[in-house]
Parts: C-alpha cells; sequence; structure tokens
C-alpha cells in the first residue's frame, strides 16, 4: 500500500501479537478514519491478519445515515467480512446530551459483540488529534487529575481490550492514506457544527495551537504516556497502603495518621474509588473526612456521603459503611432469663452463663471473663436486657457511673452503644454491663458458701477491658 502509515502501523500493531485465529472487533463509523483502520488491518500479512468483525452503529442523527449503513453492508459483503449492525431509533434518542447518550449506546452495543464473538480486542480509530482535543477539553473543564487522562487502552470485558492502533498518527497523516490510496469514506456533517464544544476545539483552538509548535500532538501524547506512568505507579502504592490498613470490619486509624498529608489523601481516594467508583467523592468531602480523621477532641462522628452511604470514624477505625448499617442494633434474646449451667446466647455478642464451680474447667476460668459470687448472691434469677444509657453502675467508694460514660470510655462503637447487652438482677438492677464494667456488689462474697461463676465469652469481639 502507498504511503508511510502503512509500514508505521504495522509496526505498532505488531505489539498485539494478532494471529489469524485472534478475533478483534473493529469500531467503523464509516468515517475517514474507522475506514482507513479497516483497510490497514485488511492488508497485514496473511500471518498477522486477524478474525475481523465489523461493528457499525447507525445512529439516525443525520440524513445520509441510511446510505452509509448500506454502504458498510455492501462493503463487508465484497471484501468478505462480518458484519454486526445496531440501529438506535429515533425515538429512543434523549432531549438533551444526545452525544453522551449515542457514545453509550456504541459502547454497550461493542460490549455485547464482543462478548458474542470472544474477542480479543476492540480496535477504534482514534487518533493524534482526537487525544489533544480530548486533553484540551478536559483540561478546559476541571476536574481530578485522574480525570485529566486522554484516550487509551482500557478493558471492555475482562476478555477483550480497547485499543487505540492510530493514536501516534495524525488526521493529516491519515486523510493523505486515504486519498493515496483510494479509502471511500462518508464525512460525518456534524463535524462542522459550531454549537459542539470538540468542534470549536478541532477547527480554531488546536490549529492555532499547531502554528505555534507543530509538534503538539506528539507533545500532548507524552504528557498522556507520563501521566498514565505516574498514575498506575501512585495508585499501585495507593492500594499497598490500602492493605495495610485493612482490619475486619474497616480502614486503622492510628496508621493512616501516620502516613504523610499526601498519601493519606491519595489512600482515601482510594478507599473511596473502590466503595463508591471514581469521581464520586466530591473535594468538600474528602476535605471533612480528612479533617475529621486528624480531630483529636472528636473520637468518633459520621459524615453523610450519600443517601445510602455514610463515613464513619470509630475510635481506632474507619470507613465507608451503608447508612442502614449504622441504625441501633436490636438485641436478640429470645429468653433472657438465664438457667444454672446452661449457656445463654446473646445474638452478635457472645455467651453468658451462670455455673457451679465443679462445672467448669480452669481452662475456661483462664479464658474467659468472670464474676465470681456466693451462694447467697445467686438465690434471685438474672437476666440480659438491652442496656439503657442512662442506668448506673455502683461503685466500690460510693456513688455511681452513667451507663453512656462506660461505653464511652470502652470505646464501644456507635452503633452499639445503645444495644451492649446488661446483666440484671430480678430488680432490673444492672450488675454486669457484659465484658465491660461489673456492677459493684452491695451483698460481699461469702468464702464459707458454695462458689459460683458468671461467665461472658464474646463472639468475635475485641475484648474492651
Amino acid at each position: 500500500m502507498k504511503g508511510q502509515l502503512s509500514n508505521k502501523f504495522n509496526l505498532v500493531i505488531r505489539d498485539y501479537e494478532l494471529t489469524p485465529k485472534t478475533t478483534v472487533v473493529v469500531g467503523v463509523s464509516t468515517g475517514v478514519d474507522s475506514m482507513v483502520l479497516l483497510t490497514l488491518l485488511e492488508n497485514l500479512p496473511r500471518s498477522k491478519r486477524p478474525q475481523i468483525v465489523i461493528a457499525h452503529v447507525n445512529h439516525k442523527l443525520r440524513k445520509q445515515s441510511e446510505e452509509e449503513q448500506a454502504f458498510i453492508e455492501a462493503y463487508a459483503k465484497e471484501h468478505h467480512l462480518k458484519l454486526e449492525i445496531e440501529v438506535w431509533p429515533v425515538a429512543k434518542h434523549p432531549k438533551t446530551g444526545i452525544e453522551n447518550a449515542a457514545r453509550k449506546v456504541r459502547y454497550n452495543f461493542f460490549t455485547r459483540i464482543a462478548d458474542q464473538t470472544g474477542a480479543r480486542f476492540l480496535f477504534t480509530a482514534h487518533h493524534a488529534d482526537d487525544q489533544a482535543e480530548t486533553f484540551l477539553l478536559k483540561l478546559v473543564r476541571g476536574g481530578s487529575l485522574q480525570q485529566l487522562k486522554g484516550i487509551g487502552a482500557r478493558q471492555l470485558t475482562e476478555q477483550t481490550q480497547i485499543q487505540r492502533p492510530l493514536l501516534n498518527f495524525s488526521k493529516i497523516q491519515i486523510r493523505e492514506f486515504a486519498t493515496l490510496n483510494h479509502v471511500k469514506w462518508y464525512e460525518d456533517q456534524t463535524n462542522t457544527d459550531q454549537n459542539l464544544a470538540r468542534n470549536r476545539m478541532r477547527q480554531e483552538i488546536v490549529p492555532r495551537l499547531k502554528q505555534e509548535n507543530p509538534q503538539l500532538l506528539a507533545h500532548i501524547q507524552n504528557y498522556e504516556n507520563q501521566l498514565q506512568i505516574l498514575m498506575r505507579a501512585t495508585r499501585q502504592r495507593a492500594q499497598e497502603l490500602v492493605q495495610q490498613l485493612i482490619e475486619k470490619d474497616g480502614f486503622k486509624t492510628t496508621l493512616f495518621l501516620k502516613f504523610s498529608l499526601e498519601w493519606q489523601d491519595l489512600v482515601l481516594q482510594e478507599i473511596a474509588t473502590k466503595k463508591l467508583g471514581a469521581g464520586q467523592l466530591t473535594d468538600a468531602q474528602r476535605h471533612e473526612i480528612l479533617q475529621l480523621l486528624h480531630n483529636k477532641q472528636k473520637p468518633t462522628g459520621n459524615i453523610q456521603i450519600s443517601h445510602q452511604l455514610v463515613f464513619m470514624k470509630n475510635y481506632q477505625q474507619f470507613g465507608f459503611y451503608p447508612a442502614n448499617e449504622l441504625q441501633k442494633k436490636s438485641l436478640e434474646t429470645p429468653d433472657s432469663m438465664l438457667k444454672l449451667n446452661q449457656w445463654h446466647e446473646i445474638s452478635g455478642y457472645g455467651m453468658v452463663g451462670v455455673f457451679e464451680a465443679d462445672e467448669l474447667s480452669q481452662d475456661l476460668l483462664d479464658t474467659s471473663q468472670v464474676m465470681k459470687l456466693s451462694e447467697n448472691q445467686i438465690e434471685e434469677p438474672f437476666s440480659v436486657e438491652k442496656s439503657s444509657p442512662d442506668e448506673n453502675l455502683r461503685l466500690k467508694a460510693g456513688g455511681h457511673k452513667v451507663v453512656r460514660r462506660v461505653l464511652l470510655d470502652a470505646k464501644v462503637p456507635i452503633a452499639q452503644r445503645e444495644s451492649w447487652p446488661v446483666l440484671v438482677d430480678a430488680n432490673h438492677q444492672p450488675i454486669w454491663l457484659l465484658g465491660i464494667r461489673k456492677s459493684w456488689l452491695k451483698e460481699p462474697f461469702d468464702d464459707q458458701q458454695k462458689p459460683y461463676f458468671i461467665i461472658w465469652k464474646t463472639n468475635n469481639l475485641e475484648e474492651l477491658n
């Protein structure tokens, strides 16, 4: 084929390691870029030429759409290529955001065809001018550095990768190749619509910048490559730091605060991206979260991220949680009365029981929390109830301590404070805020009597002594 572009393209495509057994889907609009890409792929050496599936979308956006569809149908038949067509009915066109909607239709179609054919690649005909336009448009519109990324390779499906083999070639080079090799194409009439920002960038701004420096496209592509490398390396490191922070139900606050301020910001963004998706955490929310994490005077706190999600700092742990998980847990105690020598399970918390001494092993006594009682202290039955924040525990020196303060001092998670189990006597007086603090008993222990033990075993909960 005529022109240097063909030889350079063959060098680029070599990296994809194509064979006659490789299936590729090629997005073809019938414009000059996609028709050149299709022609270049068809003219690869036989040993490198893949199985080509043409994917064409008739957007019904202009009068010549039907003519373009007929053209690509005839082309595919003449060249013995498989063709898949998607028609986007006018009735389904939105009143606003037509460009984004059309793109969504296109890539949903490409995904479906890639899955059906088992394609290894989806090739699109984006070129160096497209890259420059995209980069500059994003720069003008503003946003995060992640959003400044231009057009590059990415995964379409688990088995199919999107690749842009023409990114190193300019629009001028592509048109010259098409002219020299008599490639037929259709001009998209919407490319002249000055109401579209991309067209203004394409026809006015980029040409002026090229006048300032003819190497503009190469420089932007170089910046893009550097940016991609930097962001990949940064994200890899952020992911490593996130792994260090993970614990059972969240992330370690103390270790997070040991990172530099810069890495704290990047790690928080990585955690948020995993939970919310890229760009879903606003700058204001991110700053508010970092302020809360650094506020030593506020060991706990919540920040509403959305209707469904809440950020929570809870002493030495933080994370993003579904809002409904922070609602008060109900204490499930179907039979609240303790029976002698039987375990009483409290769903989500642990087990408690009153046992005679000869019913217990020394190992259990050594590995559990224990309250020792004499016979006269257990004459009346004990029960388990949901604690009330305003209840009081008796102190040895006299006076009382309110349950709310005991739970706060013990750093009990917010979601569990008003449902933590408490052992009460027959008069519903607190005996033991289970696993946390015991109430001072008025009746002294009588070592002349038979000993009994109240045993508390946590259920995968951190000890809160």
